[in-house]
């Protein structure tokens, strides 16, 4: 049986108005994570967070894996820093339900699969910080990290890691990725190691020290966006369903 593999969404105002009047709030899942997880053979499950915390538990029960995608910044509170002027939209509930989802998935064993924000959530869940923005925080050189062209448009390279795991199922050292970010990571979490960085040192690939253990892989880049670019970031999404099914197997057998 097909692993289910829930898909963590985000809430949008519609700006679109019909007679003049909003049409109101919207649970939003890009289709293109949902397509991902559905092409390597799982079976996606949107998860709205306006369920709350409250409703993780109920939620990881039915769950194989778990992918924490995209969006907004996510509330520098959770790593002890106050915001600083150039952060951006925050959306309260989405942080404290993904903050939970991770939780509860950690104690279950879940596979996690991080994209972006999914990246710098699981990094602080577990310990670590983030640059608020990169442009007026990091120092040196700094990338453009935020691109104005087509998400499937690659503009700029990653140095993976040919010893991690991130590089077996990429197959490649160097990567040419898209970037869609003005946050990364600053302190890494003890609990992970760093699979890959962009010329200017951000990091863009990290995977749990000890993967047999739990199966926990992200990057910052959006692999869901460039699947037709080449086999590697399809490739991401292929070992996070077997990851998954391996756990759903391991848990019918117990």
């Amino acid at each position: 049986m097909a692993p289910v593999i829930g898909v963590t969404a985000t809430l949008r105002d519609d700006v679109e108005k019909v007679a003049e009047r909003p049409l109101g709030k919207f649970v939003r899942a890009d289709l293109d994570y949902v397509e991902g997880v559905a092409e390597a053979g799982g079976v996606p499950v949107v998860l709205p967070p306006v369920v709350g915390p409250e409703s993780v538990d109920a939620l990881l029960d039915g769950l194989n894996g778990l992918v924490l995608s995209g969006g907004s910044d996510l509330s520098p509170s959770y790593y002890g820093e106050e915001p600083v002027p150039e952060m951006g939209i925050t959306i309260p509930e989405r942080d404290e339900f993904e903050m939970a989802l991770v939780e509860g998935a950690l104690l279950r064993g879940l596979p996690i699969f991080g994209i972006c924000r999914g990246l710098q959530v699981l990094n602080v869940a577990l310990g670590g910080s983030l640059y608020q923005d990169l442009p007026t925080q990091f120092g040196g050189d700094v990338l453009k990290h935020r691109q104005e062209t087509p998400k499937w448009q690659p503009t700029h390279e990653v140095e993976v890691d040919g010893s991690s795991l991130v590089g077996d199922i990429l197959g490649s050292r160097t990567l040419k990725v898209n970037s869609y970010h003005h946050q990364a990571i600053k302190d890494l979490s003890d609990e992970f190691v760093v699979c890959a960085r962009s010329g200017d040192g951000v990091i863009e690939a990290i995977e749990a020290r000890n993967m047999s253990e739990c199966w926990i892989l992200a990057v910052q880049w959006h692999a869901e966006a460039m699947r037709e670019a080449g086999p590697e970031q399809r490739n991401l999404f292929e070992a996070h369903v077997d990851a998954a099914e391996r756990h759903a197997s391991r848990r019918a057998a117990a």
